[in-house]
């Protein structure tokens, strides 16, 4: 894990950025440049083919918690809890120009416990407000 953030840190220092705050997850890790408004995303730190990218809050119209829920069937919800459907939940981002939005994953129902869900989501809807409050003013008036 100190390899990793360390690595996590010289890609920090390669995109300019100063992280102001850091959240390390299963499968990810995403650091905040507050000054410059930048996300790092670090992806598949347990599947060994790592992928890193930036979103640019400037860029982003809306900051999301996205739910996918399995099927369920019926009666369903008399014998399981709702949150034992839940098979996804990210970050979702929607950008001015790009027509392929982002997801940071929170949770996966295939590496996470649901018993780790109720942490995650209020992890995921704290990085939602701090980055939602960052958005562009002029966007902010039409969420």
């Amino acid at each position: 894990m100190k390899r990793l953030l360390d690595y996590f840190s010289r890609l920090g220092s390669k995109y300019n950025l100063t992280f102001s705050s850091q959240e390390v997850l299963r499968n990810c890790i995403i650091g905040l440049d507050g000054v410059q408004r930048k996300l790092l995303v670090l992806n598949g730190i347990n599947k060994g083919t790592l992928t890193d990218y930036v979103i640019d809050l400037n860029k982003v119209t809306n900051c999301s918690v996205k739910k996918q829920y399995g099927r369920i069937r019926v009666n369903g919800l008399r014998t399981r809890k709702l949150e034992q459907y839940l098979e996804n939940m990210s970050l979702h981002f929607k950008f001015m120009m790009e027509t392929q939005p982002a997801d940071i994953p929170f949770f996966r129902q295939t590496e996470n416990k649901v018993g780790e869900l109720s942490d995650l989501e209020d992890k995921a809807e704290k990085w939602k407000v701090i980055l939602s409050k960052m958005l562009p003013l002029s966007l902010k008036k039409s969420a």
